[in-house]
């Protein structure tokens, strides 16, 4: 099982629509395909900014999911008006817990 911290970049002042859309589009499609989103967030401080934690299984797991969610018919759109409210491509930081992790 692993874990990926993903951070979106907003652009000047969209932080709060890109929350937004995020909550009430983005992670739910993931979700429907298969995804488990652990949570999301704002940066405290920076209201451009918008973490999501979501958590796999395994690489095939993660293969899958995300496959399912880019064949989906809703994908281009949401990836448009995505696009269109980031500033700068996303990041992503891969974490697998160790074995005494209470999110194991």
């Amino acid at each position: 099982m692993f874990y990926e911290i993903r951070t979106e970049h907003a652009r000047a002042g969209l932080g709060p629509e890109l929350a937004l859309y995020m909550d009430k589009t983005v992670i739910p499609l993931h979700q429907e395909r298969g995804m488990t989103v652990v949570g999301s967030f704002t940066a405290a401080g920076d209201e451009d900014t918008f973490v999501w934690i979501r958590r796999f299984d395994d690489a095939a797991d993660r293969e899958r999911v995300l496959d399912a969610v880019h064949s989906d018919p809703r994908c281009a759109t949401i990836a448009g008006t995505v696009s269109a409210l980031l500033s700068r491509p996303e990041s992503t930081v891969r974490l697998e817990p160790t074995p005494t992790s209470g999110l194991r």
